[in-house]
């Protein structure tokens, strides 16, 4: 079986998805799979939409894809905004038929995939769109994990937490560091693949994984955030969303 690269929570950010794909590229990987927030937040999602339409073998639904055509009263005030810019940036129009193409591409998205003996959703086996899989789920949410892991009989990954590492079946978490970045997939397992344009764990490079048989290996790239940043500012964006890309939080 040929390997595969899984990334997700890209989240219109142009400079991170390039500098990913092009690491996949040199890596040899021919296989991608997308686990869904192409948009949201960034300022690129047309972008972003197109490379994630041309390249990914598949794509999944995330709850940023699903805000851009329903309402979004569970979302916090940033990721509101945002949606709203996405929105108008993918709004099809005389000048741009594109447009239209990207739209019904995020519409369309399926909530789960399974592939290379693995499934995978954006949030959980259990609520595959909005629900959380926290690394402290596993000491602060006992009984959430044992009925998370009750849909569970093979190895899953997910997104959505932008938090890269592994929950076992004894739902410890184990964080994906530079030092620590393979793991085997034994049975039924949550891998977080950490996220592309976002990153949440104090990393600002972003994060994607390789899946080769038994294992996954979690991947750090360095792109160039500052431009990412202008580009946020420039198109009006909160400012927040510009100086987190620094940090990785």
């Amino acid at each position: 079986m040929t390997a595969l690269a899984v990334v997700s929570d890209l989240h219109g950010n142009l400079e991170a998805v390039e500098a990913v794909l092009a690491r996949i590229d040199a890596l040899g990987v021919a296989e991608i799979a997308c686990l869904g927030d192409v948009v949201g937040y960034g300022a690129d999602p047309l972008a972003v939409t197109r490379l994630v339409m041309a390249r990914c073998k598949w794509t999944i639904l995330g709850n940023h894809d699903w805000g851009v055509f329903h309402d979004l009263d569970d979302f916090n005030p940033l990721a509101r905004e945002a949606l709203f810019y996405t929105r108008q940036q993918l709004r099809p129009s005389l000048l741009r038929p594109g447009r239209r193409a990207a739209q019904e591409f995020l519409r369309g998205l399926p909530e789960r995939m399974q592939d290379h003996g693995c499934l995978f959703c954006h949030g959980s086996p259990r609520d595959p769109v909005m629900e959380y899989v926290l690394k402290s789920d596993g000491f602060l949410e006992p009984d959430k994990m044992q009925q998370i892991f009750a849909h569970l009989d093979r190895p899953c990954c997910v997104g959505h937490t932008h938090w890269p590492g592994v929950h076992r079946a004894d739902f410890r978490f184990t964080q994906a560091t530079d030092q620590q970045r393979e793991f085997r997939l034994d049975g039924p397992c949550i891998v977080n693949v950490g996220s592309v344009g976002q990153p949440r764990d104090g990393d600002p490079r972003a994060c994607f994984a390789v899946l080769d048989g038994d294992r996954v290996e979690i991947h750090r790239v360095a792109y160039d955030f500052r431009r990412t940043q202008a580009k946020i500012l420039a198109a009006g964006l909160h400012p927040a969303l510009a100086e987190r890309l620094a940090r990785g939080k």
